[in-house]
């Protein structure tokens, strides 16, 4: 488990992550976190390709999105075997998910 000098840390190494992608990190404590993007809101293409994505992830319990308001919550096992790392690595999925849809459909136009 994180300790809070760490968790700020660590929530401002994903918020900086993210942003370059246009993805703002909401809320996050253990074992949960909601995310959002102007690209989320409605039925986005991105959040239909992403989201049984994210759920296959053994460790990720919940992912639902709120068309309104462009948002994921994603609720995972907080438990000491999930490390930053794996947390990481899921939303560096994301950043690809959310670019590689994006791009789809900028070459499309």
């Amino acid at each position: 488990m994180l300790t809070k000098v760490k968790q700020a840390i660590f929530m401002r190494r994903l918020e900086k992550m993210l942003s370059n992608y246009q993805i703002n990190v909401m809320h996050y404590i253990p074992g949960r976190i909601r995310i959002s993007s102007p690209y989320w809101t409605g039925n986005s293409k991105i959040i239909e390709t992403l989201i049984p994505i994210l759920k296959m992830e053994d460790k990720i319990l919940l992912v639902r999105h709120t068309p309104e308001t462009g948002t994921l919550l994603v609720e995972y096992d907080a438990t000491p075997d999930v490390q930053s790392a794996q947390i990481e690595a899921w939303f560096e999925l994301v950043q690809k998910v959310h670019n590689n849809v994006i791009t789809k459909e900028v070459t499309h136009l």
